[in-house]
């Protein structure tokens, strides 16, 4: 008897990525497309989604023909004007969008100290995107009259596969108006007095249940098999918490992408916890909690820094400081990686990126600044760590070893604490695989670890140094 076959779509912020797994979960075939040009710094283009879905998919290869179902992963948090058929009425609005900071300073005073705590998250952009509303209604005038919902990336998504139109708590609980702590449920009267209207805001459907069927059109772009059903979309990070098991163990995820990512599970949610991310996890009856930097992104822009553009340029450079001397580290300059606002525990609202060295020195070797660059990428990603991780517990990491095992061992110098890998580029394509697997009442094993990362005695020193010394540099050169 064949084996079913599942298809996870993750649409990232630069890139979608597909796989395909059968019933014991093993990947048979993987997919990636980036977006395109991308969309201007703050904003999603949601054609982009499509079309690199579509590429990603087709890359999976005529076997899919037989999968029997779908389940979304995506990124979070935007914003996607939508119209009656839920057609994007503009390109999405990320946290980081122009203006955004300013309507959610001047909102956050109207609400109460009860609705702070059933928000569950400081009021910041990265987790009030609802307010963008304001935005597209004063840059779009001319087609304002014509909008109809308040979308997620997943509304998005899934509208064109099933042609419904929903939102999971996952991707919810950034928008500033749903009750993360108390329930999942849109909040009318916050909306109300954040000068949105309750009606705009999708229906809510829990992680990993049924969206609806794919429709004979998107089954034709796709190459898939119409009618099979469409789990609606979670969070990118929650989907890959699923295909790890992350649970009640004292376990923390690091996922590496274009953000850096460090997620704890919970059985349930802290109202008092006014430092890091909280959302309700795409799995009913639990909660995560995150801790986000701006790793991937700062990364290419470090190596821009370096002179190495193009596809090729993180990895150089990154082979170049993992083959640094003892020597050459001690006297690197120290790199500020926040090449945008950031996302908490650092809850950074300017960006502040640069290298900085001492004025009396001499210019610094360019190996020292590819050092510094992954130094101070990784670094960030510790003051994250340390908010959610204690003495000895393990830091899960998701990476591809074939291509990031020098990153990740240089990761385990950093953070200077063993690290296990989940070795798996496509993590969070697999846990939407998962769901969908999962709706259809089939449970997939979750994924083991494939490789341990210890920091090296040799380098501890040096290390240890380095990080108070640009745990100094950054207070000195940041204004939070």
């Amino acid at each position: 008897m064949r084996a079913a076959l599942y298809v996870g779509l993750d649409v990232g912020t630069t890139a979608t990525k597909a796989v395909m797994i059968d019933d014991s979960g093993r990947v048979v075939a993987r997919g990636r497309a980036l977006h395109g040009r991308g969309a201007p710094l703050g904003r999603a283009d949601p054609a982009e989604w499509w079309s690199s879905a579509v590429a990603a998919i087709g890359q999976l290869g005529p076997a899919r023909s037989d999968a029997v179902a779908i389940g979304l992963s995506v990124n979070s948090p935007v914003m996607v004007p939508l119209d009656d058929r839920g057609e994007p009425l503009a390109l999405g609005y990320r946290f980081d969008a122009a203006g955004l900071d300013g309507l959610v300073s001047a909102a956050a005073p109207a609400l109460t100290a009860e609705v702070h705590d059933r928000l569950g998250n400081p009021f910041t952009p990265a987790t009030a995107i609802v307010l963008a509303h304001s935005l597209f209604q004063r840059e779009h005038p001319q087609v304002s009259d014509r909008l109809r919902w308040l979308g997620s990336t997943g509304s998005v998504v899934g509208r064109w596969l099933t042609g419904q139109i929903a939102i999971d708590p996952s991707q919810a609980s950034y928008f500033g108006c749903f009750d993360v702590i108390g329930g999942q449920f849109w909040l009318p009267a916050v909306a109300e007095t954040l000068g949105i209207p309750p009606h705009m805001l999708p229906p809510v459907l829990s992680g990993g249940t049924g969206l609806g069927p794919l429709t004979v059109s998107a089954a034709d772009h796709l190459g898939l098999p119409p009618g099979i059903p469409v789990a609606v979309a979670g969070g990118d990070t929650p989907s890959a918490a699923v295909a790890v098991g992350l649970g009640e163990s004292s376990d923390a995820l690091l996922t590496l992408g274009t953000t850096h990512v460090v997620t704890r599970w919970h059985e349930r949610p802290d109202p008092r916890n006014r430092r890091l991310l909280q959302r309700v996890h795409v799995r009913p009856g639990a909660w995560l909690s995150h801790g986000a930097t701006n790793g991937g992104f700062a990364l290419v822009s470090g190596a821009e820094h370096t002179g190495r553009t193009g596809p090729s340029g993180v990895g150089e450079m990154i082979s170049v400081a993992a083959s640094a001397e003892t020597s050459e580290i001690k006297t690197a300059p120290v790199f500020l990686p926040h090449v945008t606002a950031e996302r908490g525990p650092l809850w950074m609202s300017r960006p502040a990126t640069g290298i900085i060295r001492d004025s009396s020195a001499a210019s610094p070797d360019p190996r020292a600044v590819d050092w510094a660059v992954v130094e101070g990428v990784l670094f960030a990603d510790r003051l994250v760590l340390e908010h959610l991780v204690q003495g000895d517990d393990t830091v899960r990491v998701a990476a591809d070893l074939s291509a990031t095992s020098d990153f990740v061992q240089l990761a385990a110098d950093a953070f200077d604490r063993r690290l296990t890998v989940v070795d798996e580029s496509h993590l969070s394509a697999v846990g939407a695989a998962h769901q969908a697997a999962a709706m259809q009442g089939v449970l997939i094993d979750v994924l083991g670890d494939d490789a341990v990362f210890t920091p090296r005695a040799e380098r501890r020193a040096v290390t240890n140094s380095r990080w108070h010394s640009w745990r100094e540099k950054r207070a000195e050169h940041i204004d939070m």
